[in-house]
């Protein structure tokens, strides 16, 4: 059975995403390449951060989430920052979307 995921990458906080968009993914698997395409993306842009091991956690948080039927809560986050900055403000997202998300997203 399909599930339906946010991905989106930008600063942490109330603010916008930079990058935002729904995947369908039928195995965790695809979810954590999904991932793993946007962190490399992110590192061959100077990000610093976004390792293999913390994609593996976010795709396997986001994956878990996604299997609790009455309460799919929750934006996980893997932290990222560029050189320039301080502190990990940065951050790439996932969180559990709804077909019909996906399929709004689709029609644009």
């Amino acid at each position: 059975m399909s599930k339906y995921f946010h991905i989106s990458q930008g600063l942490r906080g109330c603010y916008m995403p930079d990058n935002a968009y729904v995947i369908r993914a039928d195995t965790r698997r695809q979810l954590k390449a999904a991932l793993a395409w946007e962190a490399d993306s992110l590192r061959d842009a100077g990000a610093i951060g976004c390792s293999k091991r913390a994609i593996a956690w976010l795709a396997n948080a986001a994956w878990k989430a996604s299997q609790d039927k009455r309460n799919p809560v929750g934006d996980y986050v893997a932290p990222y920052r560029f050189p320039s900055q301080d502190s990990y403000c940065m951050g790439l997202f996932a969180s559990v979307a709804t077909r019909a998300d996906y399929l709004a997203q689709s029609d644009d």
